[in-house]
């Protein structure tokens, strides 16, 4: 995942990026800048692009996104097969 820091110095405040585990992201992290302890802050979400849409011939329907191939599924009554022997 990718967090965002900001230093703790009053002098710097600088915000640094920084791909960690989530088991890590509350780790101390030193600034890029100056060395100093930062701290995990809350930053905006990056939109993820919803799929393009399709014709999906198993539901015999153009599909438009995600959220309606959703729902076209629980209208024909059907769900995806996760699991042992899933191909």
């Amino acid at each position: 995942m990718i967090y965002e820091y900001r230093c703790q110095d009053k002098d710097c405040r600088k915000i640094t990026t920084a791909a960690r585990k989530v088991a890590d992201r509350d780790d101390p992290l030193a600034c890029k800048q100056c060395g100093g302890v930062t701290r995990k802050i809350i930053s905006l979400s990056t939109p993820h692009p919803d799929m393009q849409p399709y014709y999906d011939p198993n539901l015999e329907t153009h599909i438009k996104g995600r959220q309606h191939r959703e729902q076209v599924m629980k209208e024909k009554g059907v769900s995806e097969a996760y699991g042992k022997g899933w191909t």
